[in-house]
């Protein structure tokens, strides 16, 4: 198992004409991402709820032409889980509402089945640079929901 890694501020300091959010912003945004991934992550190109659960759901995804079942955990106004377990492959990412000295920040964390080769790391770097842009695409999708006056969903 392999783990990458990336973190963003949510709200940049220097940027006094952007909406800035907070917890219970990032958090509905983190919901609509986890039900529809669409618009939020490039790779993704069909997104299914199948079931939901007390703690969360689970959704059938259109991944680079694959369809993957994920199990999707939340855990309120900190953290999503997203986990595959088939014989295709193994991960567990999580998408965690944190906080630093600049304010409040949204990680992306993975686990992934991926050697130790030098296309293993090719793959890591893809999916940390497509991740990248998932986070971006939540925190700018979710600024324009709260821009438009929408109310966050925080269950």
């Amino acid at each position: 198992m392999r783990t990458i890694a990336a973190t963003v501020p949510v709200n940049d300091p220097g940027r006094t004409d952007q909406v800035r959010l907070d917890r219970d912003d990032v958090w509905a945004g983190l919901l609509r991402k986890a039900q529809n991934a669409v618009p939020f992550v490039p790779a993704i190109e069909e997104c299914t709820v199948v079931e939901r659960t007390p703690g969360g759901l689970v959704r059938d995804v259109v991944m680079h032409g694959e369809r993957v079942r994920e199990e999707v955990v939340f855990h309120p106004k900190w953290r999503v889980s997203f986990s595959r377990h088939d014989e295709r492959a193994t991960w567990l990412i999580h998408n965690d509402i944190g906080e630093d000295e600049t304010g409040l920040t949204l990680t992306f964390s993975a686990a992934v089945d991926l050697d130790e080769s030098e296309e293993g790391e090719l793959q890591a770097e893809r999916m940390r640079a497509g991740y990248l842009v998932a986070l971006q695409n939540t925190l700018a999708l979710t600024r324009e929901s709260v821009a438009a006056g929408h109310t966050p969903a925080t269950h």
